[in-house]
């Protein structure tokens, strides 16, 4: 049985930050010289969990649009984007990756 979509895109946004080198805050994404970029880009070389969901949608969607849609749907489960940001912004990393944890915990509980 296939995982269901809001699965597949946290564990993927998980994945792309699990490392703090490939993590931010501040910015959705920035690439290789610190610079801001679209959460999107090919260049993004690090991301906020906020980039990392709307990463993660384009890399199953390839659609930008699509993409951010499915990203603000995601978002809801951590109590909306603000949630998140301030999560990732205040928190940091080390208080982003239990709160995935905490959603796909409630996703895939039986």
């Amino acid at each position: 049985m296939s995982k269901p979509l809001n699965v597949r895109i946290i564990e993927r946004a998980r994945a792309l930050i699990e490392d703090e080198r490939h993590w931010c805050r501040g910015t959705l994404a920035v690439d290789a010289g610190g610079n801001p970029v679209c959460a999107t880009s090919r260049q993004a070389k690090r991301r906020c969990a906020l980039g990392a969901v709307t990463a993660a949608a384009y890399d199953i969607t390839n659609d930008a649009s699509e993409a951010y849609d499915l990203a603000i749907s995601v978002v809801r489960l951590f109590r909306g984007a603000s949630t998140l940001v301030n999560v990732n912004d205040v928190q940091g990393h080390a208080g982003v990756l239990p709160l995935l944890d905490e959603a796909l915990k409630h996703l895939t509980k039986p």
